[in-house]
C-alpha cells in the first residue's frame, strides 16, 4: 500500500484491535528523490494494551518523520507525522500479523 503527499499527520493503516494478536509493520518514508526513511514495527495486542517494539531504523539524510501505533477505541491505528519542514512525503508500507 502506499499514501501520495502527506502533509500533516495521517493514519495510514488501522484495524480492529481484537482480530489480531500481533501484526508487524515495513514502512517507508520518502521526499522528493533524495530523503529515504524506513522502519520495521511489531505490535503486540493483549487485549487490553498495545505494546509496540520499533527496530530496524534506517535513513539517509536525518529527520524526515515519525512512525506511531496507538490504541483508539476498538482500533489500533498505525500514523505518519511527517516533518513540516520538508512535506509533502510519500509513505509505502506492509501489513503481516496472526490472528487472535
Amino acid at each position: 500500500m502506499f499514501v501520495y503527499r502527506i502533509e500533516n499527520t495521517t493514519t495510514i493503516d488501522s484495524f480492529v484491535a481484537s482480530e489480531w494478536r500481533m501484526v508487524k509493520y515495513l514502512v517507508s518514508i520518502k521526499y522528493s528523490t533524495t530523503k529515504f526513511y524506513a522502519t520495521e514495527l511489531t505490535v503486540l495486542i493483549d487485549g487490553t494494551n498495545v505494546n509496540v517494539s520499533q527496530y530496524g531504523v534506517i535513513d539517509n539524510d536525518g529527520d524526515i518523520g515519525t512512525v506511531s501505533v496507538s490504541k483508539s477505541g476498538s482500533n489500533v491505528i498505525l500514523e505518519v507525522t511527517p516533518n513540516p519542514a520538508i512535506t509533502p512525503v510519500t509513505v509505502r508500507f506492509a501489513r503481516m500479523g496472526l490472528k487472535a
